[in-house]
């Protein structure tokens, strides 16, 4: 019958005797105080109070006022946790009162010092030892920019406590994740050269950012990171992860070259986004009325989703590659932002699962992010493969067609020595046939040296071009005096010469042809740089040096004239003019062959004068 007066004298009192039994504070009493003029000793004394139907109010202009009252019916003293269950909450001043007296007051939230706390968690909360059969009063005044929870969830301090342990572990965890996933990006960028992947990792980041704000870690970790900093990254995190996304599928899928239209909508919401990151920031350190606009930043960010997943769709009708995989992630993801979206503003109940479902949504999508641009790459690599074989043939066909037009030139003064010959032999015959044996005699021998000459030359054509699929051992030297012979003619037009500074018996263990094919780029772009004078030189020498081969090759034809050099190896890219331009494609092969064919590297540096080549080569047999 007691226990029944008691009860009924605080009907609004609220019972802890068993806390196994409850999770949030009812009978919580709460009041608008837009214009600053209540104490709490007014809202003590206030009977008019409205009864807080719904902790978490959503959007709104405070401060508020709540009051609430704690009874202890047991026989037990109880140790709890009062914790307000929005993190990232700006000032709230807890004031304890005991027998109607104040008794302690508490300054939490995210724009207080730590040290402040008697308790420092990821929510603003304090820990109270209630006596049996006391009660305490509970009035609290609660700032924030716009959302606000004027809630309090009660727990005992043992599972308080072991439920903090679980969400740092947690996010640790996810944290560890975030950076497994950045250091995978960033190598990606350097590997393939593809900026969507920097993209993937700032987008990754945000997102990083904006949970470990938003629930409250940046503000437990208690890193010396200053309080307004914290609260704006909480802010405009999110404002960036939507840049980036937007950014992502501008450079992904080329809109700008491909689909205008959507590149100017992805640029105009990129505008929004800065705008809007400007305008809550402004709110933020110089006028907080601004923050009334802050509905905008949830309405553009609903809005970029929308449109990337109406783009995701267009990216499917049109059959681009990977857009299954890109639609099943904006899927998702729109999906988890419109459930939030509707949280936050009260139009569904903001369970706290809603809270976790968009960092769920935001992994999935990169994942997905990861995933295309892993088979994009992948088919590009593939791409890749195939031209650089169509470009080895054409480079193939490009040297044999040289290489004929050399024999050509070769062969017109022994064919017209075996013409004159023939000529010679055939007016005799008509005209004084006995002095055709004597003749005959005579004529054969330059006949027949002319015939070798030819012979020569086409065998060195043949054994150059004889392509073989296993290494072997050659002699290096004598593979480019084939080389030399086979340019010859045009190497005595152009007064070149040619310095071997090579052992006779050098040898190497490689593809002959390959090698060969190298050097007579090499061979055959010097020749067309050299000018007319008298002092045209070509030098080349090869030593091993830490069982690697240096092949030296120097030419005094007037250096590279590139900017940067190393350009010089790119497709396309050649220093020859007017008639004699070439395709750019001579020592872009070059590097190719030697990097991916001989497995050596290739470098080119000016002196003076003079380009200087120089081939490193693996010593032994590489499989």
């Amino acid at each position: 019958m007691l226990f029944i007066l008691y009860s009924s004298l605080f009907s609004k009192a609220f019972d802890v005797s068993n806390l196994n039994e409850i999770e949030n504070l009812d009978n919580i009493e709460y009041i608008n105080d837009e214009n600053n003029q209540y104490t709490y000793e007014d809202i003590l004394n206030k009977d008019n109070l409205n009864l807080l139907k719904i902790m978490h109010i959503g959007p709104a202009i405070g401060p508020f006022w709540t009051k609430t009252t704690l009874i202890n019916s047991s026989n037990i003293t109880k140790e709890i946790t009062l914790y307000n269950p929005l993190a990232g909450m700006n000032k709230i001043d807890v004031y304890i009162l005991r027998n109607n007296k104040l008794s302690e007051i508490l300054y939490l939230g995210d724009l207080r010092p730590q040290e402040l706390r008697n308790n420092l968690s990821t929510y603003s909360s304090f820990n109270l030892t209630i006596n049996p059969s006391e009660s305490i009063i509970i009035i609290s005044k609660i700032e924030n920019f716009y959302i606000y929870n004027l809630g309090w969830r009660i727990s005992n301090i043992y599972d308080f406590s072991s439920n903090e342990i679980k969400k740092i572990y947690f996010a640790g965890l996810f944290g560890s994740l975030i950076l497994i996933f950045s250091f995978y990006n960033i190598l990606s960028f350097f590997l393939y050269k593809n900026k969507s992947y920097l993209i993937v990792f700032a987008t990754g980041f945000s997102l990083f950012l904006y949970q470990y704000g938003f629930h409250g870690i940046l503000y437990f970790l208690n890193i010396n990171l200053n309080l307004e900093l914290i609260t704006f990254i909480t802010w405009n995190s999110s404002s960036f992860g939507g840049i980036f996304l937007l950014l992502f599928t501008y450079t992904f899928f080329e809109q700008r070259k491909k689909y205008k239209k959507s590149s100017y909508i992805s640029i105009f919401l990129i505008l929004l986004y800065i705008i809007c990151i400007l305008l809550l920031t402004y709110a933020q350190f110089f006028n907080e009325k601004y923050f009334k606009y802050a509905w905008l930043l949830t309405v553009l960010f609903i809005s970029s989703t929308f449109y990337l997943f109406i783009f995701a769709i267009f990216t499917l009708i049109k059959k681009e590659s990977e857009a299954i995989y890109y639609i099943l992630g904006k899927s998702i993801f729109f999906l988890v932002v419109f459930i939030n979206t509707l949280g936050l503003f009260n139009l569904i109940l903001y369970e706290d699962i809603i809270k976790f479902l968009i960092p769920f949504a935001y992994i999935i999508d990169l994942l997905v992010l990861v995933v295309i641009l892993y088979l994009k790459n992948k088919h590009e690599q593939e791409e890749l493969i195939k031209a650089k074989m169509i470009l080895l043939e054409q480079s193939r066909f490009n040297s044999i067609g040289q290489a004929i037009g050399q024999i050509s030139h070769q062969w017109k003064s022994p064919l017209t020595s075996i013409g004159t010959s023939i000529t010679l032999l055939e007016t005799i015959y008509n005209h004084d046939s006995d002095r055709l044996i004597l003749t005959f005699e005579k004529q054969l021998p330059f006949m027949k040296k002319s015939i070798d000459l030819m012979k020569k030359s086409i065998d060195e054509f043949s054994n150059f071009y004889e392509t073989k699929n296993e290494k072997e051992d050659f002699i290096l030297k004598n593979l480019i005096l084939d080389i030399i012979n086979i340019l010859n003619s045009k190497i005595i037009l152009k007064k070149v010469k040619i310095i071997l500074d090579i052992e006779d018996n050098f040898k190497i263990n490689s593809f002959e042809h390959i090698l060969s094919n190298i050097f007579l780029i090499l061979i055959n772009n010097s020749l067309e740089e050299f000018s007319d004078r008298e002092e045209n030189r070509i030098e080349i020498d090869a030593k091993i040096i830490n069982t690697k081969i240096i092949i030296n090759y120097k030419d005094n034809a007037g250096g590279i004239k590139i900017n940067p050099i190393e350009s010089v190896f790119d497709y396309f890219t050649s220093s020859k003019k007017g008639k004699e331009k070439s395709s750019g494609f001579g020592l872009a092969i070059a590097k190719m062959l030697v990097n991916d064919k001989l497995y050596g590297t290739i470098e080119v540096k000016n002196i003076g004068d003079c380009a200087i080549f120089t081939i490193t080569l693996p010593l032994g047999t590489v499989n």
